[in-house]
């Protein structure tokens, strides 16, 4: 098992770079083809140019040529790989870098940067990829702290169907990582833990797949779930996150008010999210 078939997302961000290093290497361990996508409607840096026209001319060449270097760095690691641009409107880029994501077996993308004149951008891609993908990402943090190939990962257990889904689509990068950490966070009554019910199937399971893990139990106490999640990842010194991404099209409100939406604005590692 492993990924045959990666989409990257391109943009001009400073932490692109690493992004490419992190994508590039990633497809030569699984011999995969990377695909680099980048978007139209991602504004660059240091273009001031007013007139819409304009402006949307020089954002299409500054994506035609964060493609053309994309293949170029591929190329020079050795590694198979594509581009293709897209265009259209903030939602309409979105929604569509999401449906082409359907044909991947895991997409990269980054961390929305508050500070960013793409923010609104990049909300939407990663609310669309999530929704709509249908398939595994990778959030990258966007200040580009991350280690590869990862030595410990976290996964954010709490026995649901997303968690369960999200544990599954990782198996390929989990099989290569050393230390596996099953983080059950415990609140309420012991009678509704599902996370600490099915902890240790979970552990059985991944074990069958060569996959050696331990668990780490802990209570929420005064803080929130993410709060406690966050905290587990700094004081343990892990380098990824693996967790579900919550919610349905009809619950928007719902999958972005809570832990998904707090654990992508606050990320310090990577997080492996599927829905």
């Amino acid at each position: 098992m492993s990924y045959k078939d990666i989409l990257l997302y391109l943009d001009d961000g400073a932490s692109n770079p690493q992004r490419v290093a992190t994508g590039l290497r990633l497809a030569g361990r699984h011999q995969a083809r990377i695909t680099g996508v980048s978007l139209s409607a991602s504004i660059p840096r240091h273009l001031k140019v007013k007139d819409a026209k304009t402006r949307a001319g020089l954002a299409r060449e500054a994506a035609e040529k964060r493609a053309a270097e994309f293949e170029q760095a591929a190329a020079e690691a050795g590694v198979e790989a594509s581009s293709l641009v897209i265009d259209g409107d903030v939602s309409e880029a979105a929604k569509r870098l999401a449906q082409c994501a359907r044909n991947y077996d895991l997409a990269l993308l980054r961390q929305a940067n508050p500070k960013s004149r793409n923010l609104e951008l990049m909300e939407k891609v990663a609310e669309q990829a999530i929704l709509l993908g249908g398939r595994p990402i990778l959030f990258m943090p966007y200040i580009g702290a991350h280690r590869s190939p990862c030595q410990r990962a976290f996964i954010a257990w709490d026995g649901t169907p997303a968690a369960t889904r999200a544990v599954h689509d990782a198996i390929p990068l989990l099989k290569n990582i050393p230390d596996v950490v099953l983080l059950v966070v415990q609140e309420g009554k012991p009678k509704t833990r599902r996370g600490e019910l099915l902890c240790e199937g979970m552990s059985e399971h991944l074990g069958r797949h060569g996959i050696s893990v331990r668990s780490l139990r802990t209570h929420t106490g005064s803080f929130d779930v993410p709060t406690v999640i966050l905290n587990q990842i700094a004081e343990n010194d892990a380098d990824l996150l693996v967790m579900g991404g919550y919610g349905t099209p009809s619950l928007k409100q719902k999958i972005f008010g809570g832990v998904t939406r707090t654990i992508l604005s606050s990320m310090i590692v990577p997080v492996f999210m599927s829905h």
